[in-house]
Order: C-alpha cells, then structure tokens, then sequence
C-alpha cells in the first residue's frame, strides 16, 4: 500500500468539512495528473458523505483504480454515495447529488441550524429596478384555523382585479383544498394536478402543465393549479414525494415545475402564489427558504405560536431563495388573524400590540445587517384580519369587492414589487434633463416667512380658505402647518388690503412697530409702573400700526392723544418711547377705541388687522412665557369686543393651537364657530405644495407639458399660468417628480410613506417638514447621481429614505429651541432610554413634560389610554432626531 495512504494518515471524518474534503480530492487527482470536470462533495440527510468526481481520465481505469486514487486518505470517511465517471458515463448515471455545503439547502433541519444571519441581507423591496417577473409568494402558518388559504384566495381576486396575471398552486398536498375554495372543485379531474406534475418532473419527464391549471375567472387572468384530486392513487403517489432528496441533486423537480409555470403557459403570470401545507412538513422548508420572493406568515397571537414561529422568521433571514442576482433573502410579511370580534377596544388592542411586540423581537436584530436601509417597521409588514362571519362560514370566497377590503394591504404588499402602469410607460429620457432640473429646483426648508415666491406655490385648501374668511378672526394651527404662509397671503395679496400690527421678525420689513422681546419686556414694565393693561398696550399697537400704515392722511387722535404724536417715530425706541408716554395719559382705553373707530370709519374698504409672531415675539424663557400669556389673553378678550364695532377693520390672529389651550379669558366661547384650526387632512392637498415648487422650474414644467403632448392622454393638461391642479394630475406630477413606490426601501407607495413619515404624533403634517424632506432629497439625488445614475424619476425614491435623519434633527431642533425649550429635559431621558415604544414607568417624575409632550405631538400613546399609559410612542419624524430606534420592544 502507497504510504500516503496508510491509515494513520487518514483524516478522521469528524475533523472533515466539505472544504477540506474538496481540497484532498482536488490534490489526489492532481498528484496523479488527473482532470477533474466535475467535483460534487455534499452531506448525507443521515450520516456520511455523498462524492461525485467526473474525469475524462478515468478512461481505462477500473472502479477500483479510480477509488484508490480519489479517497486516499480519505479511508475513514464514512461514504453513502459514490459516484467516479467520466463525461460518456455521466450520461446516464442519473442525478448528481449537488455541491454545496449542508448549510446552504432549504430545508427545515438545515434553516432552523443557522446559527446567524447572513453578513448582508437585502430584501426585494430594497431594489431599485424590477424583479424578473413573476413574483412568488408564499402563503404559511405554523398552526391551523388562522385563515392563511382564504388570505390567499382574497388576495388573489385582488391583483386579478387590478388587472395582474395570478396563479395560485395547491402546495398543501396533505390536504388540498384550494380548488374548492375558488368553487372549481368539481372541475379537478383524476391524475390532473400538481402532485401528479411533480412525480412526472422526479421522472425526469417534461410534462405540459397547460392542462393542469384550471381557469378561476372568465373576464379576469386568475388561474389555479390545484394539488390534485383525492383518492387512492392521490394518497400513493404523495408516499414518492420527496423534496429534500431533490435539493440535493443537480436535478430539483420544484425548481423545474416553478421555471414551467413562469415561461412555458399561455400566460405570463405576473405573480404565482403558493399555498404552503401548515407546520414543518418536507416541501413548506423549499416553499418558504428557496422559492419565496416573500414569505406571508399567518399566525394568531396565542402563546402557543410564538416561540415556533419566531424560529421560522430567524430561519428565513438566515436563508438566501433561488434569485442570484442579487441573492436575495426571502422578505417577511405577517398577517396576524382572526382577530376576535369584541366590543372593547382594549381587548383588539392588547392584540394587536402583543402580535407588534413579537414580531418586533424577531427582527430585533435586522438593522445591524442592513445599515444602508430603513429599519423595517413592524406596523408596516403586519396586517390585521378581523374576524367576519359570513367569511368565517362561506364555502368559497365570496365575489362582491365589499368582503375583499379586509385583504388589500396583503395584495398590496405583493403589487409593490412589480411595476405600475405608470412605471411601464416610458416617456421621456431623463437622463437628458435631470442634472439641469436637480439645478433648478428650489425646495425652500426655511419657514414661511423667509420663503421666495410663496404666493406662487400657496395651496388653498377649504380650510384655507376658510381661513381667510373677515368672520373668522382666529387662526390656530401647530408650528409649520400654514398660519405665516395665510399671514404672507393676505399681506401680499392686492384683493386683501392688510396692516400689520405684529409679524414674525423676518417679515418686520421696515415696520419698526412690530416689537423685539426685549421691547416686550419694556413694554412689560411701564404697563406694571402706570398701572395699565396689556388691552390697553393692545389698542395702542393696533391704532400706532394704523397710523404709520396709512395709505391717505390718517385720522387724527383725540386732542388728549395729539402730543404723543409730536416726535418722528422712525426706529423701535422712538416707540417705545411714544408707548411709554401714552401709558401716562388717563382714561387712555377710552381715547384709544375712539381713535380706532374713526379708522374704521375711514377707511373705504374692508382691511385686515394682521398679527402674527406671537408664538416667539415674546422670546422663550419661563418669564417671557409668563408675559405671553397675560398679553394674548388680553388680545383676544379685545378683538372679542371690539368686532361687532368695526365694520372695515377685521381682525387676523395668528396663534398657536397649545397656546391658544392654555388661555383663560372672559367669553373664550365666542371664538367658537369664528376660528379656524389649520390641518393637512388630505394628503393630495399637502403633496400639492411640493409639486406647485417643483412647477417653478422651467425645465420640470417644461418636461411635464412635453409628455402630456407626446401622450395626449390628458394627464397633465394646465396652461403656463393656471395652477389648479387636479387630483389625477398631481399625483401624475409626484410620480415623475419622485416615483409612485419606494423603491430602494419599501414597496409602499412613495406618497403613503412620506405622509406617515412626517406625521408628528397626532397625524399632523406640516408643509415646512415637508419641504425640508425635499430639499434633502434634492442635494442627496444631486450627489449620488454622480456616482449611480438614476433616470427613471427626477429624485429616486431611496433620496428620501436616506434624507429623513437629517429631516427629523432639524424639526426636533425647531420644537426645543423655538417653541419648548422645557421639553429638553424629557429629550435628554428619551435619548438614554433610546428605543421607541417605551414604559412610562422609564419617565417617571415628568408628568408636566409628558403632557405638553403629548399635547404637542411629540409623543403619542402606543398602550393604554390618556388616563393610565403603559407605553409612549415617538413619531418617525422626531425618532431619529432624538436618537432612539425601533430596536428591542419595551
């Protein structure tokens, strides 16, 4: 015997790994100048090893010549196949088991054993260009009775409706039932089906699957390939059925069937959906770990199915499906169902939060292996099926569209990865035009107040319009959402003549009445020394700002008033000087609201009384804040009585909504029915305004009205000068100007995500947020386009995804230092506790700060209610700002 291969030099099998063993082989064959074509080393199911080597030199060779040269020193190794041929003989030897390491297959044993995920993981909504069409879900529960196969079927009707090619597979072979489901039972006949179609591909055989697949809708593309008809010869071809052996040879009998279903039918199915069998079962591992583009997992929140289904969502992340390019991991949904019916919120919500808790602990660990995109947000990838009767106990789905609605989110998860019509359509090259648009674009992240050409890009919704309504004197909205930007409208506007009593100070403009917070600290003093009211300071400001505003000769004071008049007021002191000579004059209310009546009398047209800047005129401090108050509920006890005297002169108050709930005045009520409280309720209004600014540059509107021509569909018809657009036309203007999905990120329609990303917590939206999401976006598109470009929207969706950190420090920073510079102390606690949601028991000792928190929307309650929270929520848009992450459910 040769010495090398003498036993005691054999590498016992248990310090072998399938590298190693390769390397041995691959040196064997070399040292006996042997080419090796074909090398396939892979782990027996039970024990040993399974070794292919296909050589051209083995001609002449015998069996025993060719297992002496390949295994030396490889005696001890236990082998259960072995298989040494040359390329003649490989012929017809059948199947090769494939080369590939144990850990790599799909199934249960293997997935359940990684012990990690893999170094990256990048799911199918993360791509920027489509998928190969179809896209393969995979519907699966780990226990029965949670509705995963009436899931399907709903879905499916769906995405017919929508016009999509769907095919759905019976893969539940131990209990087929989808036919039925669908009514089409009947129409199943003996030995036509999936299982059968299977047996023949393990045959090696190549069926036409064309008579296989039974036609669900006559005016719709849904198909169904059933699993087959029940029966005896059903139940013994199932006993041949044995997918693990296919995953490791090189022929692989479900891959095949799923390539048939994909290229060779009469239709070209834009999604194929599987019904996966319940529980661990030899075909759900390949279903689940190698064909699923995703993986719907059904679950109810019973304890029961916690633990096993979490194993199933580590499985799959550790698993890469049959997609190469990229490798892909198959991407989780969860469908949590039935949810009972009850009539105590309380009981869903526990529900619902438990089923959140869980699946946020099973992907706990996600974000450290995709640093490069948003974390996954469990509301996002779970949706809630209620309990209903009539679904409950029907035979079959039921065809009205008014029992489908429980299952659009899931059809929509699925539609997200393929391409919209609007995507298909391919009108112009941008790649042309978009470096000079990006130049032009002008997305102003500065308040409304310091913003260019705003009248250009207002957007008048019926609040709005309201709003500027002579009856309504109060304007209450939350920092950003529009006062200013009315404030500007009603300034700028020659239909609207206007005085400004008070504004923001970039918009003082000259006007050097309107006062810093240090002349309201002045100001603040005389009236304690003369012993006046801010009512009485208030009637000043408003009758001083008229007549420095004047257009014609003003009217003139009462001749006890003549002599504050005397000096030339020409800079902030000369008035606070005359302020402070009129606070001597007795009777001065008086003498102050006849003056203001002769103005009103004057004056031939109606004419606002602007004040805005109320919210930081005063400064930020808690004395100033004190002051604040005082004075505006003097304002508004004021323009409370003075407006049924004024006939011309209206009032416009600009004011903050968690200001205007702190105030306590006389005949508060009679404001109710005469304000406006602004909010964004329609997100085709809000998006309006990014797409009025986008219309700015000439090049964008130039490019929109070229498709419209080239098209002439209508989409985009509005002259140069008319901006009312409609609402078809602005969401086709949003899909140029950004794309209709968030490709790169999520499969969620890019208008639904940012509507809910700049959300505070109580679902106001403000313009300003909005715009700095834009303008970040813009110089993120402007940067990467260099590197990676881009041409199918003029900024790609991923800009946003990757802009709204930066979006969420700056209004984090503009709440604390503008507004509520008390609520840092609670932004220091969240930052240390750094996850959201989380217990109230982790804020204790800030009541004061957690209510104004609530109130203003930078908290919201995730568990519980407003009288015993269990657990706050930070919004997305005040969640990275802070610091804090989704990671590690309280």
């Amino acid at each position: 015997m040769d010495t090398e291969s003498n036993p005691s030099d054999s590498i016992e099998k248990k310090q072998m790994n399938h590298s190693e063993i390769k390397a041995k082989i691959t040196e064997n064959m070399s040292s006996a100048h042997l080419e090796i074509e074909d090398l396939r080393i892979q782990l027996d199911q039970n024990v040993g090893w399974r070794i292919a080597v296909i050589s051209p030199d083995f001609n002449h060779k015998t069996r025993s010549e060719r297992q002496k040269i390949v295994l030396n020193g490889l005696e001890a190794l236990t082998i259960q196949w072995l298989d040494l041929l040359t390329p003649e003989e490989k012929e017809w030897a059948g199947s090769l088991p494939l080369d590939a390491p144990i850990e790599n297959l799909p199934l249960w044993p293997e997935a359940l054993a990684r012990p990690s995920h893999p170094e990256t993981i990048l799911f199918a909504s993360d791509l920027e260009d489509d998928l190969k069409r179809p896209i393969i879900a995979t519907f699966y529960s780990l226990r029965g009775g949670v509705g995963r196969s009436t899931a399907l079927a709903y879905t499916a009707q769906i995405l017919a409706n929508h016009g999509r090619t769907v095919l759905c597979v019976d893969m539940d072979l131990e209990a087929p039932g989808l036919a039925a489901l669908f009514g089409k039972e009947n129409e199943v006949q003996p030995e036509q089906g999936l299982i059968f179609s299977l047996l023949s591909l393990d045959q090696g055989e190549h069926p036409d699957l064309r008579n296989q697949i039974i036609r669900i809708s006559e005016t719709e593309e849904l198909y169904c390939l059933p699993a087959g008809l029940p029966n005896a010869n059903y139940a013994r071809v199932l006993n041949l059925i044995n997918p693990e052996a296919w995953y490791r040879e090189d022929r692989n009998p479900l891959r095949e069937l799923i390539d048939i279903l994909s290229t060779e039918l009469p239709f070209k199915p834009d999604v194929i959906l599987l019904d996966a069998r319940t529980g661990i079962t030899p075909l759900n591992g390949p279903l689940l770990f190698d064909l699923a583009d995703l993986a719907i997992i059904v679950f109810f929140p019973h304890p029961q199915t916690q633990v096993g289904t979490g194993a199933l969502v580590q499985a799959l992340l550790a698993s890469h499906n049959r997609r190469t390019e990229p490798n892909l991991t198959p991407e989780p949904r969860f469908i949590v169902s039935p949810i009972p019916a009850s009539q105590a919120p309380e009981v869903i919500e526990r529900y619902r939060h438990r089923s959140l808790g869980w699946i946020n602990n099973w992907l706990g660990s996600l974000s450290d292996k995709r640093p490069n995109f948003e974390p996954m947000v469990e509301s996002e990838i779970t949706h809630f099926i209620p309990y209903r009767e009539t679904i409950a106990t029907s035979d079959r789905i039921l065809s009205a569209p008014e029992y489908w609605r429980d299952f659009e989110p899931v059809a929509e998860w699925i539609e997200g990865l393929l391409p919209m019509a609007s995507e298909q359509q391919s009108f112009v090259n941008l790649a042309h035009e978009k470096a000079q648009i990006l130049q032009e674009l002008q997305f102003s992240g500065a308040a409304a107040e310091a913003q260019n050409h705003l009248l250009e890009t207002f957007v008048e919704t019926d609040l709005v319009q309201r709003a500027i309504r002579p009856d309504m004197p109060l304007v209450l909205g939350r920092k950003g959402t529009g006062k200013t930007a009315i404030f500007r409208r009603l300034l700028e506007d020659d239909q609207y003549p206007s005085i400004v009593v008070l504004s923001p100070s970039p918009l003082k403009d000259g006007r050097f009445w309107v006062l810093s917070p240090e002349a309201f600290k002045e100001v603040d003093q005389q009236l304690k020394q003369h012993q006046k009211s801010w009512r009485e300071f208030w009637l000043l400001q408003v009758c001083l700002a008229c007549h420095l505003s004047w257009q014609a000769a003003p009217p003139e004071p009462d001749d006890a008033l003549m002599d504050i008049l005397a000096n030339p007021l020409t800079k902030e002191l000369d008035f606070i000087n005359c302020i402070e000579n009129s606070l001597s004059k007795p009777r001065l209310g008086l003498l102050l609201h006849d003056w203001l009546m002769r103005f009103d009398r004057d004056i031939s047209v109606q004419t606002f009384l602007l004040i805005d800047g109320l919210d930081t005129g005063f400064g930020v401090g808690l004395q100033e804040q004190h002051i604040r108050t005082e004075s505006i509920s003097s304002l508004l006890s004021l323009v409370n009585d003075l407006e049924s005297n004024l006939h011309r002169l209206k009032f416009k108050v600009m004011l903050r909504e968690d200001i205007w709930r702190r105030l306590k005045f006389d005949n508060k009520s009679h404001f109710y029915g005469r304000s406006v409280s602004l909010q964004w309720l329609e997100p085709v209004d809000f998006f309006k305004v990014i797409v009025k600014t986008a219309l700015q540059s000439h090049r964008f509107k130039a490019l929109v009205q070229s498709i419209e021509e080239q098209q002439n569909q209508g989409r985009f018809l509005f002259s140069s000068d008319d901006f009312h657009l409609t609402e078809q036309q602005v969401w086709n203007i949003w899909n140029l100007l950004v794309g209709e999905r968030m490709r790169g990120g999520k499969s969620a329609f890019t208008k639904n995500w940012v509507w809910k990303r700049i959300a505070d917590g109580s679902n106001h939206h403000s313009p300003r947020a909005l715009l700095q999401l834009f303008k970040q976006g813009q110089a993120w598109e402007m940067r990467e386009q260099t590197k990676n470009a881009y041409g199918k929207t003029v900024i790609r969706p991923k800009a946003l995804i990757a802009s709204l950190e930066e979006v969420s420090k700056q209004t984090l920073d503009a709440l604390i230092e503008e507004e509520f510079p008390n609520l840092s102390t609670l932004v220091e606690r969240l930052r240390e506790i750094g996850r959201s949601p989380f217990k109230s028991s982790e804020v204790e000792g800030l009541e004061d700060e957690l209510r104004l928190a609530s109130e203003v929307g930078l908290l919201s309650i995730y568990e519980g209610t407003n009288d015993v929270v269990e657990r706050y929520k930070v919004p997305d848009l005040y969640r990275s700002g802070i610091g804090m992450t989704r990671k590690g459910q309280a």
